[in-house]
């Protein structure tokens, strides 16, 4: 009997050195979950902001070859020339916009994506809690009642 005792107790004690393990491992992965969605939003809004940049130069660009193109012909603040230099406002607060809307369309995707990613990490943890009582109940059971 004192040999099954001992041999029990180890079991229940590898079980819940295990289960402690298996919850620091699921919220080390959770915390690297949640670094990695970090940096991915924060590259998605530096390559949103450079986009949004680029179309403002390229709007400028435009402009400024149009104005100086009217201005060339002797047609400046003409009709044809206020007209394109509207379209181009237009074009780039469109761009604009939609560029601004696809970044936060990304955010709500990173947080839903972190929140199921936490959820996970967080079902986890309790079943490795879980396995380690359920360890030790069974370590228990089989001493105590199976003598």
């Amino acid at each position: 009997m004192g040999i099954e005792t001992i041999i029990a107790g180890l079991s229940a004690l590898v079980g819940v050195v295990g289960g402690i393990a298996q919850a620091n491992a699921a919220s080390a992965a959770a915390a690297s979950q949640r670094e990695a969605n970090e940096v991915q939003s924060a590259q998605q809004q530096v390559a949103g902001a450079q986009s949004r940049r680029q179309r403002i130069r390229e709007e400028r660009i435009r402009r400024a070859q149009i104005i100086a193109a009217s201005e060339n012909q002797g047609t400046g603040a003409s009709s044809g020339q206020i007209g394109a230099v509207g379209a181009l406002s237009s074009n780039l607060a469109g761009l604009v916009g939609s560029s601004l809307g696809e970044s936060k369309a990304n955010a709500a995707v990173n947080r839903n994506l972190q929140n199921a990613a936490n959820a996970t990490a967080q079902g986890n943890t309790i079943g490795a809690w879980a396995n380690v009582f359920q360890t030790g109940l069974n370590s228990f059971n089989k001493t105590v009642f199976d003598q």
